[in-house]
């Protein structure tokens, strides 16, 4: 942090006079500007004109207090939009401007308090869009200033609520997961067309129709699910480029699909967690991000600070949306914007198309970000059990009530034991060739099935056929009836006999 001399370096004549008068420095026997500078700082950072001053404006408004603790406790610094908002702003003047208007002897706000007896400085910060102004306390002067009385506060203000009823629980599942699988099995057999724009939009309309939980091509947030399937994909290295199609990378696909089944899920989780490229802000549906001007927002600083103030939240317990999103407001509201800077992004409403600015449009904004999250990202990478309450059962304005699930409270950093989940692995061979798999079937199991046979549906099990065509398909790629025969005694071994006959003897004529 700045002294108390290279705070007053930057200041016109008027207000080191000022300064001197309102803390009854003496400067009259300097004869340069330095000098003057010189002879002030070394008053002003006196321990006991520092005590003197302190409380003289603790006397004078209780928020002079509160200003200097909160700046002690932040390091001496905090961001002025952060600062203005409880304390006020410093309105900037020229020294034609002071001498006008003397605002030391009717300062708007505490901050002005403060800023004209010389206990606080106004400072800037880094370059270009992460350039912002701060507010600080000299570091030569916070020594003799009292300590914080308590630390700011660790975690969220926020109580657990009781347990929704079971049959309102809507707990962590693998669906993401398994859609990752109908993805494989998919570009296996249709390579995706690739556009200027991105993945061309037929491939996209029949891979979602794979899905677990297909949706129209109006529902934004299923897109934007399926947008984020395609980007985990490729973060885990499942997709090259050949020319306008992308192909699966056979190596990367081997090594995901023969990890278990809890390190597949957390490295979904990792791979959404550590990407700077995918932007939760802008896929949020309430939202618009306009590309406009020179902002942009640092998706992975925000997504860290969202799942460090979720690691707060206690395993096993519940809590309302509407509570833990106050709770945020209350503690970090900027933890997307460091440096409090609320009005030159330009983001506006999908649904009014009016730009949303300024602190006092917070829920919009942050607090829209904050329920997608739990509704979207958090709940489809399992990090979030969750709840939909009835009207009656609702708490607060809210219909969600959320909880860390148990593998979301284990990547947050929780001891907590090991869900020892039991998946149910069903694998059935039928008499007229239909494959039917069970949602626990590993999803090297099933692309071994996509291989060779025909999909069917994904829900709410997973159904494919093996037919001539498929066989025929499978045999293009070196993959024999017989074999197929094989894997199917080992891995259903009720397999009718005609079946594996069937497939035998297209082996041998092929």
């Amino acid at each position: 942090m700045p002294t108390s001399a290279q705070m007053l370096a930057g200041y016109p004549e008027i207000l080191l006079q000022v300064i001197a008068e309102l803390r009854g420095a003496w400067i009259e026997g300097a004869e340069t500007r330095g000098q003057a500078i010189e002879l002030l700082a070394a008053q002003l950072s006196d321990p006991t004109s520092v005590q003197m001053a302190y409380q003289e404006m603790c006397d004078e408004s209780a928020q002079a207090e509160t200003a200097i603790q909160l700046l002690l406790r932040t390091h001496g610094e905090i961001a002025e939009a952060q600062f203005s908002r409880e304390f006020g702003a410093i309105r900037q003047m020229g020294p034609a401007r002071l001498e006008r208007e003397a605002p030391w002897l009717y300062p708007e706000n505490v901050a002005e308090l403060l800023y004209y007896n010389g206990l606080i400085g106004r400072g800037f910060k880094g370059a270009g869009q992460q350039a912002y102004t701060y507010i600080y306390l000299p570091s030569d002067i916070t020594p003799w200033l009292p300590r914080p009385q308590s630390e700011l506060p660790v975690g969220l203000p926020l109580h657990p609520t009781a347990p929704p009823p079971p049959a309102r629980t809507l707990l962590a599942d693998d669906a993401l997961l398994l859609d990752l699988g109908a993805l494989l099995g998919f570009v296996y057999h249709e390579p995706l067309r690739l556009t200027p724009t991105g993945h061309h939009p037929d491939d996209l309309s029949a891979l979602a129709e794979r899905l677990q939980t297909p949706f129209e091509p109006t529902d934004r947030e299923g897109q934007t699910r399926l947008l984020l399937l395609l980007h985990l994909a490729q973060r885990l290295g499942w997709l090259r480029r050949e020319g306008d199609r992308a192909h699966l990378a056979q190596n990367q696909v081997a090594a995901f699909l023969e990890k278990k089944r809890p390190e597949q899920r957390r490295l979904l989780f990792e791979s959404w967690r550590d990407s700077p490229e995918w932007n939760d802000l802008c896929r949020t549906p309430e939202l618009e991000c306009v590309e406009a001007g020179l902002w942009q927002n640092d998706p992975l600083q925000t997504r860290s600070a969202v799942l460090l103030l979720l690691s707060h939240l206690q395993p096993g317990a519940w809590y309302a949306q509407t509570d833990l999103i106050e709770a945020v407001r209350t503690v970090e509201p900027d933890f997307q914007r460091p440096t409090g800077d609320y009005d030159t992004w330009y983001l506006r409403s999908s649904s009014t198309q009016e730009f949303l600015k300024g602190f006092e449009r917070w829920n919009e904004v942050e607090g829209a970000l904050l329920r997608f999250l739990v509704r979207g990202p958090l709940a489809w990478l399992a990090v979030l059990d969750r709840a939909l309450l009835e009207q009656a059962e609702a708490v607060a304005d809210g219909t969600q009530l959320l909880s860390l699930s148990s593998w979301g409270a284990r990547w947050l950093g929780h001891e907590v034991p090991d869900p020892g989940e039991r998946l149910h692995d069903h694998f059935q061979i039928a008499e007229d060739f239909t494959v039917t798999l069970a949602s626990g079937v590993s999803l090297a199991d099933r692309f071994r099935v996509e291989r060779f046979a025909q999909w069917q549906q994904s829900s709410p099990l997973f159904v494919y056929r093996i037919t001539q065509r498929s066989l025929k398909r499978a045999s293009e790629r070196g993959i024999s009836g017989a074999r197929i025969a094989d894997f199917l005694r080992k891995r259903a071994p009720a397999t009718p006999a005609r079946v594996l006959t069937a497939l035998e003897r297209f082996a041998g004529n092929g």
